[in-house]
């Protein structure tokens, strides 16, 4: 316990005498500080768009678990679904919905082999102009 209480004291006295050491690589800082933490356009669009999908996600399972946990109280059989269980279902839905679109669009594609061509970041007919 000795040995303990002697390592502290010295351990101690080498922190309370250290000196300050400086560390990182010296930089000015701007002057305008909102102008540096502003985003740029992209960056603010695709933050907002973000925000407006996470923000309808959350809507969706809080509509999600309202509804099921009226249900369940009126049956005695369906269990009660938290929050987390309720962003689980509205996460998988929205996963399949996605499948589901992409399989269509594939067998659109799979139908008309040909018939559709790029344009820009959509698809157009070919015979149309």
């Amino acid at each position: 316990m000795r040995l303990a209480k002697q390592l502290l004291l010295l351990f101690s006295c080498c922190v309370l005498a250290a000196s300050p050491a400086p560390a990182g690589m010296p930089g000015a800082l701007p002057e305008d500080i909102d102008t540096l933490l502003r985003l740029s356009g992209p960056a603010e669009a695709r933050l907002r768009s973000i925000s407006f999908f996470v923000a309808g996600i959350c809507a969706a399972s809080v509509a999600v678990k309202l509804l099921w946990n009226v249900i369940a109280k009126d049956s005695g059989w369906l269990p009660h679904l938290s929050w987390s269980k309720a962003v689980a279902v509205v996460l998988l839905w929205g996963a399949l919905f996605v499948l589901v679109l992409t399989m269509v669009s594939g067998a659109r594609e799979l139908l008309t082999p040909g018939a559709w061509k790029k344009d820009g970041i959509t698809y157009t007919l070919e015979n149309e102009q």
